[in-house]
């Protein structure tokens, strides 16, 4: 009983364990998808600008109408900076530097566009690359290919940042060559910052309901461990009940060898044994008596000699011997046994054999007693025989008790009457009873007037 307590709480503590790291890993996975959703909208943002300005540098630039909001770009060196139409209309050239700084100015926030270009050799001073972009940039001259970091701004939202390197070409050339360029040098980078607020905000409810997920899981997994606990605490239950029943029915089996010498003959040491279950269980009183006479008339009637009759009546007078072994509680009990204490009322067969087994006699006692219960079609107990598997004397007696026991009071149910009892045996008679018997026993009762003693 202590290894099952034992083992339930080990497999309770397994499953707790098991659950808690599928838990933990999860969880974890989920925490990093904010900024695994960062990282891919950050590349993509980054590539698109890259894609454009690599248009844009291909054609040298682009001319707008010169503004306020696009005034000529004083650090673009060039003669055809600044030109007018025809019609009088000033133009100014805005090159893919240009161009990439107005964007992320004029759509700063709008649709997830955020970035900064910077370079650690700047025209423009607003280029100039903090503390992190220009540690990146340094890498990038290392031959790094992007760099990202996740960090805390001053007003304590969490913020992922990614940046991406901005190689020299050919048509960088034309502005940049004073400054010692060479096509392929690390010209700069772009970076990004997305905010993870709103990721983690989802990220924080997913967890919580992956959390009620895993903790119904666990629930319903130590209630199926439970229930699995508690149905072999009572198999084990069970098994030790029945050691320990046949270990009383074998010290009975010695007691009653011991005592046998005592007693003159083998029907006064049955009858002797017969009277000691019945001090256990009044409701029994003479029951082993009357089916005893009855089937020593039954076998008569069937023609069988004298000697054998002899044998069938001490086989009847104690083939409920086996009950000696089941709780007083339990033969005495008022109203529907439990499953449990069906199977220990069903073990008496077993438990009879074992106590008559080693008694020496020219009758097949012991395995009349053992047979009683099997019925011809192999619905009987303990082992389920079929026809002539089972001997005569127990089909005799299983005719015999029958008749009695339904006819007679019980704990559980009033007596049914003898004329209820013998419709029964006619009704099993070449089923579950041997026809014969039921034919001599019906004869004995109907034509012949026989009454029990």
């Amino acid at each position: 009983m202590h290894s099952l307590k034992r083992n339930f709480l080990l497999l309770a503590l397994l499953w707790t364990g098991l659950l808690s790291v599928l838990l933990f890993l999860n969880v974890r996975e989920i925490q990093k998808s904010p900024a695994q959703q960062a990282e891919i909208q950050a590349k993509s943002l980054i590539n698109s600008v890259i894609s454009f300005r690599s248009w844009a540098s291909h054609f040298g630039g682009v001319y707008v109408p010169v503004s306020e909001q696009y005034p000529p770009n004083p650090y673009l060196k060039s003669p055809k900076r600044d030109l007018t139409t025809t019609e009088g209309d000033k133009l100014t050239l805005v090159n893919p530097a240009y161009m990439t700084r107005q964007v992320f100015q004029d759509f700063h926030g709008k649709e997830g566009l955020n970035g900064h270009l910077t370079s650690l050799k700047p025209l423009n001073p607003s280029n100039t690359p903090d503390a992190w972009e220009a540690k990146s940039l340094e890498s990038f001259e290392r031959g790094s290919e992007q760099a990202m970091t996740i960090e805390q701004t001053s007003q304590g939202a969490k913020v992922f940042r990614y940046m991406k390197p901005l190689y020299v070409d050919d048509n960088c050339m034309k502005c940049h060559a004073e400054q010692g360029y060479k096509v392929g040098d690390v010209r700069g980078g772009i970076s990004t910052i997305i905010d993870l607020r709103e990721g983690d905000a989802i990220a924080a409810r997913s967890i919580v309901s992956l959390m009620w997920t895993y903790g119904l899981i666990w629930l319903l997994g130590l209630g199926g461990l439970y229930i699995a606990f508690r149905r072999a605490i009572a198999l084990e239950t069970e098994r030790e009940q029945k050691l320990n029943l046949l270990h009383v029915s074998e010290n009975l089996a010695q007691e009653f060898i011991n005592d046998m010498s005592e007693l003159s003959t083998l029907e006064e040491s049955f009858s002797a044994l017969a009277n000691m279950l019945e001090k256990r269980d009044p409701y029994t009183a003479g029951h082993q008596k009357r089916v005893a006479d009855l089937a020593e008339k039954i076998a008569q009637e069937l023609g069988l000699s004298q000697e054998r009759a002899h044998g069938v009546r001490l086989a009847g007078l104690v083939h409920d011997i086996g009950k000696i072994q089941v709780p007083a509680e339990v033969l005495n009990k008022p109203g529907q046994l439990s499953e449990l204490e069906m199977s220990l009322i069903r073990l008496h067969p077993e438990v009879g054999y074992d106590i008559l087994k080693a008694i020496r006699s020219p009758w097949p006692i012991p395995q009349t007693v053992y047979q009683h219960h099997e019925r011809l079609d192999g619905s009987g107990y303990p082992r389920g025989l079929k026809g002539d598997e089972i001997i005569q004397e127990a089909r005799i007696v299983a005719v015999a008790d029958t008749v009695e026991a339904m006819s007679s009071h019980r704990p559980y149910r009033p007596g049914k009457g003898l004329e209820a009892a013998l419709e029964e045996i006619w009704q099993q008679r070449g089923k579950a009873l041997d026809p014969d018997a039921v034919d001599a026993c019906l004869s004995l009762f109907r034509n012949k007037g026989y009454q029990f003693p």
